[in-house]
């Protein structure tokens, strides 16, 4: 399963935490099979032999002289048992079964005087008891198979495959457990060194299979984030030189006449780098820190629309009842004065619609414009930083190209849904989706 077993590792860890674990519970089940069934069967057995024989032997006195040969043949055939005359014993080994020791104190406590259990030199693989009668000793033998039993080496032998089995059917969960987490480990390392070519497979358990799709998303947002700071560098240093080269042409140019006109055509570029550096500032900070609160969502509407005052568009804003939702206000705030601001520029001076409806899964905000309208297969491309659309939203027109790009990142930030569409009559609409059950932290 794994090339090398490091003691370090999660696998290996947590194989030996089950080994012993394990190895105790197969100890204490031994231990507790041996006292709690394994002995009390065999006392009873050893119990119950002992009544039988010290019974054996009171039939055999009893019984007239000429009926105890078929007794003892009746003994012989029926219950493995000889009778014969007391001679010499051949005492048997002390460790030979737990059993004997049982059977003899079972026999002293039925006829009240010490047993010892032995062999007969003339009968191999047989046991003797000696019970002493009136005038001689009855001796009364029983096979030493008897003594055998399989109970507890089949027990122990169940216990033991069942803990093997279950100890391997482990060993194989957490392997398949920790293949998956030791190759987001690696995908980590690759991380780091800035390698994003690769994903991982999302099989497996649910939550490892989730788990493997977060960070195979999370590898695409940082691919995207590193590729947007590029874009969003090469952006800034392209549209910084347009002013910068329009500032030093002005400079060069002043010579005490219209001095004030080439002075405010340079506040004008300042204005403007200022403008798209606070954008970019915006982008790269976002308002995560912000805390959620209840909203009214109609009264920030009518904020952001108050905030675009200097426009010359009409604005028409069609509320449809009560909109609470929690929501991070500034951030919501930005978006929709982004959005109202973008289809103001683009609607070439036609009106903009704005609606706000909520139901109890969600609150639904839509932005539309009668402009030219995006290609559907720009709608994509439009939230990317700097991204223009030069035949119809060319920076002429305004915009630094970084309006959508925020909206883009502080929805996604908020795990608010924005979907772009092209109306049928001309135009396009943008629609913030704001969930209910997707509260953000």
């Amino acid at each position: 399963m794994i090339n090398t077993f490091r003691v370090n590792t999660l696998y290996s860890r947590t194989a030996l935490a089950l080994a012993l674990a394990f190895s105790i519970f197969a100890l204490f089940s031994v231990a507790v099979l041996q006292t709690m069934l394994v002995q009390p069967q065999t006392r009873q057995a050893a119990d119950d032999l002992a009544a039988f024989l010290v019974l054996a032997a009171q039939v055999w006195v009893e019984l007239p002289p000429n009926v105890r040969a078929d007794y003892e043949r009746e003994l012989l055939n029926t219950h493995n048992l000889k009778v014969l005359r007391s001679e010499a014993p051949q005492p048997v080994p002390e460790d030979s079964y737990l059993y004997l020791e049982y059977l003899e104190q079972a026999l002293e406590k039925r006829i009240k005087q010490a047993v010892h259990v032995h062999r007969h030199p003339d009968h191999e693989n047989w046991l003797w008891v000696d019970f002493p009668m009136s005038n001689h000793m009855l001796r009364i033998g029983f096979l030493e198979s008897r003594l055998k039993s399989n109970l507890f080496a089949t027990l122990t032998t169940v216990i033991t495959t069942g803990i093997v089995i279950a100890f391997l059917l482990s060993l194989f969960l957490v392997w398949r457990v920790a293949r998956p987490l030791g190759k987001m480990a690696e995908a980590t390392r690759r991380i780091g060194k800035g390698d994003f070519s690769f994903e991982l497979p999302e099989t497996g358990p649910k939550e490892i299979a989730e788990l493997a799709g977060k960070i195979n998303l999370m590898v695409k947002q940082i691919q995207q984030l590193l590729e947007n700071r590029t874009t969003l560098l090469a952006g800034i240093s392209h549209d910084l030189r347009t002013p910068l080269a329009r500032m030093r042409l002005e400079l060069e140019m002043l010579d005490g006449e219209n001095d004030e006109k080439r002075i405010a055509a340079i506040v004008d570029d300042l204005a403007e780098m200022d403008h798209l550096i606070s954008q970019t500032l915006l982008l790269a900070r976002g308002f995560n820190e912000e805390a959620i609160k209840e909203t009214d969502i109609n009264e920030l509407v009518q904020t952001a629309i108050g905030n675009l005052h200097h426009v010359n568009t009409e604005i028409h804003f069609t509320p449809s009842g009560e909109c609470i939702h929690p929501v991070r206000t500034n951030a919501l705030k930005r978006v929709l004065i982004n959005l109202i601001e973008n289809a103001v520029n683009y609607s070439e001076g036609l009106p903009v619609s704005i609606s706000c409806k909520s139901n109890p899964t969600a609150t639904t905000i839509t932005v539309s414009d009668k402009g030219p309208g995006i290609p559907p297969d720009e709608h994509k491309a439009v939230f990317q930083p700097f991204y223009r659309l030069e035949s119809s939203r060319s920076k002429a027109t305004g915009g630094s190209g970084l309006g959508l790009a925020i909206v883009r990142q502080l929805c996604d930030a908020n795990g608010w849904n924005t979907e772009i569409s092209a109306r049928a009559h001309g135009g396009t609409t943008v629609q913030i989706q704001l969930p209910r059950h997707d509260k953000q932290d």
